[in-house]
């Protein structure tokens, strides 16, 4: 009658991410879409194309990377790596289990964003 406490199997108590967990979730969304207004603001900031119709017509067209768009740009991707490093050591700390998962899509948001900082910082 009286079976050890160990022969019974352990009882799941866990109900779900906590907050912790799903803080990690929205770090990773928040990154991402820093990234995404990251894109719209390097097409905004880019050289325009010189076409052959714009050659042949003679029109003036910005050859050069926009200054000021191009500091907002390099400001939002290191954020986009501030909060992906964030995320992923904050994971380390908290992993503890075997079934406890890798944020694996921060990783690749920080090599996009250092891949991109790296065109700017290029020398």
């Amino acid at each position: 009658m009286n079976e050890p406490l160990r022969s019974q199997p352990r009882k799941n108590r866990r109900k779900g991410p906590d907050w912790v967990v799903l803080s990690f979730h929205w770090l990773s969304v928040i990154g991402w879409v820093i990234l995404i207004v990251a894109l719209g603001l390097s097409h905004m900031a880019k050289p325009e194309m010189n076409s052959g119709l714009v050659r042949y017509w003679g029109i003036q067209i910005r050859d050069y990377w926009e200054p000021t768009l191009t500091g907002q740009l390099i400001y939002l991707l290191w954020w986009c790596c501030l909060v992906s490093l964030f995320s992923i050591v904050l994971n380390q700390f908290r992993l503890r289990r075997a079934t406890d998962r890798q944020q694996y899509n921060s990783v690749a948001l920080l090599l996009i964003a250092m891949a991109a900082l790296s065109f700017f910082y290029q020398i």
